[in-house]
């Protein structure tokens, strides 16, 4: 009896072990569904403009200036002689407004390549705001002995993703009609819009108002860079999972079931705006996106992350199921065969791979009670009948729904999921204890007459 027992427990433990290479398996499977969702999303990339950044406006003024520079020329007996040459050098002069306003309202919806869906939006996007001539008075007063020729100068906006801009937007130009034109016209960037703008005074400071309207198409998220001294963003949609992104979260937001409202404010202080500008004055104007604040629609329940996380859970019930049919093996003095312990652990299994194919098609809360109810019924069917007592399978079917709705609550608690998990396993194993704390294991594994000698 003492050594079938523990050959028997050996077989068991190698059991586990190789019920391990079905759970690596399914892990593998729930990589294998998450790279063709990424080509699923990629495949929309392709017919559907991408995640969007918008950046903008920033108004700006190309120059020549021409200033007098003193050069010595060595001739050819060696004298050393001073001239005076002419030298023209042009720049840009880049002006962010001094007030900047958006209202963006977004509708989403979702676009499906096979069973995978992902959303995409109609953004309308309304900005307004004003520059001021300042930095321009500035740059003349700075170079007064120079003489200075302007070029035309013009607003650029930058769009990550230009195929989004549905029509060409009209801006508003201190109450002139100017209609934007495709590319950013920026140094370093392409995508985006830009639109020539009357000359500016350089007589005295102006404020300049502006206005324009955008309706602009993306995916998955949208993204609003602060190019201003002060910035107010109000976004507005109607999904209601937002996630909210970038360097600034919103000093205001209120999410209900049909969507959400968020607001921000900010200042050249809280953005480095002139950072990001002296990057574009060497040509680096991509860097202009680079800070932004916004939001992702993501999806609310990511059913390849919580089935990954609840197989994981896998080698638990495998054990404990196991410990179970052991100690009723040994308190019903019935024997279970290995082959059925093999049977019972691929069952609890398929629960997992139930549970993955189920939540693509499926909520995956009813998904989750299908695969368990399934898996349950049939151990509870089977554990009676290899235990010889219905009773012995009802209470280990019971044991094992616990298990699962405790899994479940667990998979719902994302950021105390650790510590929810590691309460479970203390409990299980206190529990486990405590029930077999009075247990004569020399007794119940047939050792009894060799304890009774260690004794004396």
């Amino acid at each position: 009896m003492k050594q079938s027992f523990y050959i028997k427990l050996g077989i068991i433990f190698f059991l586990i072990l190789c019920l391990m290479l079905p759970q690596s398996f399914m892990l593998g499977l729930v990589s294998e569904r998450v790279s063709w969702r990424q080509q699923a999303y990629q495949s929309i990339e392709q017919s559907w403009p991408g995640s969007q950044t918008v950046a903008g406006p920033v108004l700006s003024i190309p120059y020549y200036f021409t200033y007098n520079a003193k050069e010595k020329i060595i001739g050819t007996d060696k004298k050393e002689t001073e001239i005076i040459k002419e030298m023209t050098v042009r720049d840009v002069l880049y002006i962010i407004p001094k007030q900047l306003n958006i209202n963006s309202k977004l509708e989403s919806s979702l676009r499906y390549r096979g069973i995978y869906g992902v959303p995409v939006y109609t953004n309308t996007v309304q900005m307004s705001g004003e520059f001021s001539t300042q930095p321009l008075l500035d740059l003349i007063a700075k170079n007064k002995d120079y003489k200075i020729r302007w070029e035309k100068p013009q607003i650029s906006v930058l769009v990550c993703d230009q195929r989004g801009i549905a029509t060409p937007p009209i801006l508003t130009w201190s109450g002139e009609k100017l209609t934007f034109q495709p590319g950013g016209n920026l140094p370093g960037t392409v995508a985006g819009m830009h639109v020539a703008v009357p000359d500016l005074s350089q007589q005295h400071e102006s404020k300049i108002p502006f206005s324009f309207d955008m309706e602009l198409h993306g995916m998955r998220s949208i993204n609003f860079a602060l190019l201003s001294n002060n910035t107010d963003v109000r976004l507005a949609a109607n999904w209601p999972h937002p996630s909210f992104t970038g360097d600034l979260l919103p000093e205001q937001r209120n999410i209900t079931d049909q969507g959400f409202t968020a607001e921000w404010r900010a200042s050249s202080f809280s953005y480095d705006v002139s950072n990001a500008m002296e990057r574009c004055h060497k040509g680096e104007c991509s860097s202009l996106m680079e800070r932004t604040v916004g939001f992702e629609l993501i999806q609310p329940v990511d059913v390849y992350q919580q089935s990954e996380r609840s197989i994981k859970y896998a080698e638990l019930f495998i054990i404990l199921t196991f410990v179970a049919l052991i100690l009723f093996e040994l308190l019903k003095k019935v024997r279970v065969h290995p082959i059925q312990y093999t049977l019972v652990g691929m069952a609890l299994l398929v629960f997992y791979l139930l549970l993955i194919s189920l939540s693509e098609h499926i909520q995956f809360l009813l998904a989750y009670g299908v695969a368990a109810f399934c898996s349950t019924a049939l151990l509870t069917f089977y554990f009676g009948a290899i235990l010889c007592s219905r009773k012995l399978g009802l209470i280990l079917g019971a044991g094992l729904s616990i298990l699962y709705v405790s899994l479940y609550v667990i998979l719902q608690a994302e950021e105390s999921a650790l510590l929810m998990g590691s309460l479970l396993l203390f409990i299980v194993l206190a529990g486990l204890m405590l029930a077999t704390r009075h247990f004569d294991w020399y007794e119940l594994t047939g050792q009894g007459d060799m304890s009774a000698e260690v004794q004396k």
